[in-house]
């Protein structure tokens, strides 16, 4: 569990981004109640919940009344985040495989000098390798977000890239 939660709430000037932590300046707790976890289908070990806020205490994020707005920003890290994470551990995984392929022997050889084996490990090079890149230009979307057409490939790139 985090130690803070973005969440939309209404406020009088409209739907509005908070930040509220699990606990309270004071060092209570939060009144935050998980009312029930939602069925959904996809990634169902990331469970998402409905929660009950009573007097509990928050900051407010950006603007009010323009609460999804901000709370997509932060969408779009996450998903920067998951691409960047995932190329990470392909990259790893690659490299793992590739060392073990190395030094394992069968048949009187390694099994990198194996024809089947070594177009597997092609093959993972390959995957890990545009992974890398995809990743790599996504980020650079963030670093040029003053650029109109950058920051459109952005909406377009990173939900796809995020797969």
């Amino acid at each position: 569990m985090s130690d803070g939660f973005l969440t939309l709430a209404v406020a009088p000037g409209g739907l509005s981004c908070f930040w509220m932590p699990r606990w309270r300046p004071d060092g209570t707790r939060n009144a935050v109640r998980i009312q029930r976890l939602k069925d959904k289908l996809g990634d169902r070990s990331n469970a998402s919940s409905e929660i009950e806020m009573l007097d509990a205490w928050s900051v407010m994020v950006g603007e009010e009344g323009r609460g999804v707005r901000t709370i997509i920003e932060m969408v779009n890290h996450t998903r920067l985040d998951c691409t960047l994470g995932s190329a990470a551990i392909m990259r790893q995984g690659t490299a793992q495989a590739i060392w073990h392929a190395s030094h394992r022997q069968a048949f009187g050889r390694t099994l990198v000098e194996q024809p089947l084996m070594s177009n597997v490990l092609a093959d993972l090079a390959v995957e890990s390798e545009a992974a890398t890149v995809a990743a790599m230009r996504a980020a650079a979307t963030f670093d040029a977000a003053d650029d109109p057409a950058e920051a459109l490939l952005a909406r377009l790139v990173l939900p796809i890239v995020k797969y």
